[in-house]
């Protein structure tokens, strides 16, 4: 194959997120920067997530992070779609935030889950998931236990 013609091609793919992905993933998450390092360190190596990037041309542009838990309330394991976000706007943004959400779903029909949910305030993601038959389902409260924040 003719290298130019090779190099010239725009390789987008997902993969399972790895070690030295951290430093490109800390922008697309939240939090104090020492809490993201390692509460991203500690996902990597975990049983009970998995996290996937999309990268385009060797540059990471979106992560999903799934979560595993057993629940009583659905009557087995279910995912949790902790974070799905990507840094293309437009078509482009739309169509990743799809493979990334179809990824997920893939990734919890093949752990066994029973449910899926995800809490957004993004209204672009909101748009994607109902699109994928997700359902309105009550109230999340959530509260900081962090020693550093004022309340």
């Amino acid at each position: 194959m003719d290298p130019v013609v090779h190099a010239s091609r725009k390789k987008t793919g997902l993969r399972r997120a790895r070690r030295e992905d951290i430093h490109a993933l800390i922008p697309l998450t939240s939090g104090p920067m020492a809490g993201r390092v390692r509460a991203l360190r500690r996902l990597l190596k975990t049983l009970v997530a998995d996290v996937y990037v999309r990268v385009a041309n060797d540059d990471i542009n979106g992560c999903v992070a799934i979560l595993y838990r057993r629940s009583l309330q659905n009557g087995g394991l279910t995912a949790t779609i902790d974070t799905l976000i990507s840094t293309e706007a437009g078509t482009s943004g739309d169509q990743a935030r799809q493979e990334l959400l179809d990824l997920a779903l893939q990734r919890a029909r093949r752990r066994g889950c029973v449910a899926v949910d995800c809490a957004t305030d993004d209204p672009e993601l909101a748009g994607a998931i109902a699109a994928t038959g997700f359902q309105p389902g009550g109230s999340r409260w959530v509260t900081s236990l962090r020693k550093d924040e004022t309340k």
